[in-house]
């Protein structure tokens, strides 16, 4: 089986930097790439205060849940409140991982709760610096229509906890041989460069991309147990 890959673009808000996300739009439409993004409900987060309010944002949202895009729950207010990582350990900072059920399902019910009254529909989730546990897991089955996680590192999609995971590997596109592959782009951050490199990519690679409907998603199995025991084992390592 040749690589296959899937593109998520991370935090959609509405101080977010509105010319590059215009220019990752674009390239989106170009080659017929149907992305998930992490919008945040309400952000607090200084750091992704690029632009000033925009008074369209949810419009744009609109838009793109309109064309096919995937808009996933990136969280509510994206500020880091705990030092824990919980079960994807990449980070020691979170919004949710730590915290109590309780906590937990407020901060959720606001999010989905924004989402709504804006008219938008979601069926994934993506946690802010990849860090949540159990309660969040919990949370999201009790108290959303939430099914897809997009996280975890594996080979290929995978049941666990009683939902679907996408795994996301990647930061910045890689040819890979085999596999699906989810690389994580945070459009706000982007330099030129870095967009040039993406935009190579995607325009040889773009009929390899696929749209997460179509995705299949089994036991973890002894592949996805293998590739991810040696990625953390190399990632100590680094």
């Amino acid at each position: 089986m040749f690589a296959k890959y899937i593109v998520r673009f991370d935090d959609a808000c509405s101080t977010m930097d509105n010319s590059k996300w215009q220019k990752i739009e674009d390239l989106c439409d170009k080659f017929d790439i149907k992305p998930i993004i992490a919008v945040v409900p309400n952000n607090k987060d200084s750091k992704l205060i690029k632009d000033k309010i925009d008074n369209n944002f949810w419009d744009k949202v609109r838009k793109w849940q309109n064309k096919g895009w995937h808009i996933a729950l990136h969280g509510y207010d994206h500020v880091y409140i705990s030092k824990e990582s919980g079960l994807v350990p990449f980070n020691h900072k979170s919004e949710f991982a730590g915290l109590s059920l309780a906590e937990q399902i407020l901060k959720i019910q606001k999010g989905i709760r924004i989402f709504k009254k804006e008219g938008i529909d979601t069926n994934i989730w993506v946690a802010p610096s990849h860090t949540f546990d159990e309660n969040t897991l919990k949370a999201l089955k009790e108290h959303t229509n939430i099914q897809i996680v997009s996280d975890g590192v594996a080979l290929f999609p995978f049941k666990k906890y009683g939902f679907n995971w996408i795994p996301q590997q990647l930061w910045h596109y890689r040819t890979m041989p085999f596999g699906i592959w989810t690389c994580c782009v945070h459009p706000n951050e982007m330099d030129d460069n870095e967009y040039l490199a993406l935009e190579n990519f995607v325009s040889k690679n773009h009929k390899s991309f696929v749209d997460v409907i179509s995705l299949k998603y089994q036991s973890f199995g002894l592949i996805n147990t293998l590739f991810s025991k040696i990625y953390w084992i190399i990632r100590k390592i680094k």
